[in-house]
């Protein structure tokens, strides 16, 4: 008996891989990853258990252009699963599940698991009818946020897995804001809403009480350095890639979390990023987006700021919250949060157990 299990990108695009690699670990379960380098930029150094399908199809691509390099990732997955006659398998995101539904249905019925990120093409009515499926007869659906249940329908099957991780143990507790000379807001991760954060830049800018950061790869279409030095705007630092057990020492220098991603789509209003969890963890309060799901969890645990960035008020918001910061209670707010997320991570760990244990 052996578990595939489906990467639709690398594995440095797929941390919460982790979490069934170390449960098939634990119960000897012997098992095997299928990534897709879709960027043709994987040139770390596989492991025996792995395969990597290599055919390019990179963002940006015309949808007629993606769809030559989709069958070709399609019938290479089905091929590997023929030949590796897998038992079970565990299909991380919607896409390789869709490409490969008549194969799951057919030959892998309540031995599969559907693990949903991020919102992709539920658009398409096509699409979500597919995904119902799938979900309907997969062993379990794993969710990382509540979010998507805006978009998905609803099932007993569905089960939250929060992007956690084996995250670092929480830090000491957040020192008082309030009487800090220069306040830091940090946009920790890949550099991206480019057009949101133009808005919160300028509002920011040159501002001798505040100073932003923006610390990881940029995606092509963000230049926001670029944005910067036409406007000759000085107190925004820019960091390029960081390693993930770097964090602690790059959350230490923060005070508040950037996590402005707008709330025009469906993609980023019902999404929990790494941010989040990294905010709880760290003892950070986070900024937000009106309209999103994450500034509902923001305001229901009040572990931040909620704003709407067409306001002109929005440096009076963070003044008015470092004003009234109160560090008890903000810690408080955190652990509450974390504890409901740790009691949601079981829930899924029993899930997954039970599944391991029918292989």
């Amino acid at each position: 008996m052996k578990i595939g299990l489906i990467g639709f990108s690398t594995r440095n695009y797929i941390p919460y891989i982790e979490y069934y690699e170390n449960i098939f670990k634990s119960n000897n379960i012997s098992y095997e990853c299928i990534f897709w380098d879709r960027f043709n930029s994987d040139n770390t150094k596989k492991k025996s258990n792995e395969y990597t399908i290599h055919v390019v199809c990179k963002p940006g691509m015309n949808k007629l252009r993606k769809i030559f390099p989709m069958y070709k990732f399609k019938m290479e997955l089905e091929r590997i699963i023929e030949k590796e006659q897998y038992t079970h398998l565990v299909v991380l995101t919607t896409v390789p599940g869709v490409l490969i539904w008549k194969k799951l249905l057919a030959g892998f019925k309540n031995k599969y698991i559907l693990d949903i990120r991020d919102y992709s093409y539920e658009k398409y009515s096509w699409y979500r009818k597919i995904v119902e499926q799938l979900i309907a007869n997969s062993y379990f659906t794993a969710i990382s946020s509540n979010g998507f249940k805006t978009f998905l329908p609803q099932s007993d099957k569905i089960i939250t897995c929060h992007n956690i991780g084996n995250k670092f143990s929480e830090e000491k507790e957040i020192g008082d804001l309030k009487n800090k000379e220069k306040i830091i807001i940090g946009f920790v991760g890949g550099v991206r809403y480019f057009d949101e954060n133009c808005k919160f830049i300028q509002i920011f800018a040159n501002n001798p009480k505040y100073q932003l950061y923006y610390i990881g790869k940029r995606n092509l279409d963000c230049d926001l350095e670029g944005y910067c030095k036409r406007n000759n705007i000085k107190n925004v630092v820019f960091k390029g890639e960081f390693k993930n057990e770097d964090k602690p020492e790059i959350y230490r220098e923060i005070d508040f979390i950037n996590a402005i991603y707008g709330n025009k789509s469906l993609e980023v209003t019902t999404a929990l990023p790494n941010r989040l969890y990294d905010g709880i963890l760290f003892k950070k309060p986070i900024v937000a987006t009106k309209g999103t799901y994450l500034g509902e969890i923001v305001k229901k645990y009040e572990i931040g700021i909620i704003i709407n960035e067409s306001d002109n008020d929005i440096i009076t918001v963070v003044e008015n919250y470092l004003n009234k910061f109160n560090v008890k209670k903000f810690n408080e707010n955190c652990n509450k949060f974390l504890m409901e997320v740790n009691n949601e991570q079981e829930k899924y760990i029993e899930a997954l157990n039970l599944f391991v244990s029918n292989v």
